[in-house]
């Protein structure tokens, strides 16, 4: 049953990236590419494979919007980024699981922690969303070094969430493997 869920999120997230540029050949080459790519992922449980597909479904995404011109739908990117959280976090459950035999409350409590991330981050993105539109059209001019701190930003909570997973499961967390 979690091989098929994140089948099925692969494919919706495969699928997002032609919702902006249906009829681009490298977007359709790009998508076609992280859904065979993903797909093995998936049936091998391999994070790796899953994580190429996902970083090809990005580029698929950016290149679409590249083609598409300056109509960005910040909630078809909030989607994606949803999605991709997702599918990572099935396929490492799934692959740390391997071979176990999971109660239904050991599940739900995963996907009630998955969906409080999810939506955690979401609410952040739409909050993100909604007060950077009028301070874009404030800093038109300072586009690039707005880039550069958003970036930033985003690579300094990566790694404190990274930190923080490290952490927890060194810690002795949740799903964490005897050492």
């Amino acid at each position: 049953m979690m091989r098929l869920a994140a089948l099925v999120l692969l494919a919706v997230l495969a699928a997002l990236p032609l919702s902006v540029r249906p009829s681009s050949p490298p977007v359709t080459w790009l998508a076609a590419a992280a859904l065979v790519v993903g797909g093995v992922g998936v049936i091998a449980w391999s994070v790796p494979l899953v994580t190429a597909a996902g970083s090809l479904v990005l580029i698929a995404y950016a290149l679409a919007l590249v083609l598409a011109g300056p109509s960005a739908d910040p909630l078809a990117a909030i989607a994606l980024g949803s999605i991709l959280v997702l599918l990572f976090a099935l396929v490492h459950f799934a692959g740390r699981a391997r071979g176990a035999a999971l109660g239904p409350s050991v599940i739900a409590s995963q996907v009630r922690q998955w969906l409080a991330v999810v939506g955690l981050g979401t609410v952040a993105a739409v909050v993100l969303t909604a007060a950077a539109a009028p301070l874009g059209v404030a800093l038109r001019s300072a586009t690039l070094p707005m880039v550069v701190v958003a970036a930033a930003l985003g690579a300094v909570l990566t790694v404190a969430g990274v930190i923080a997973l490290v952490a927890r499961e060194a810690s002795g967390g949740p799903m964490s493997r005897p050492g």
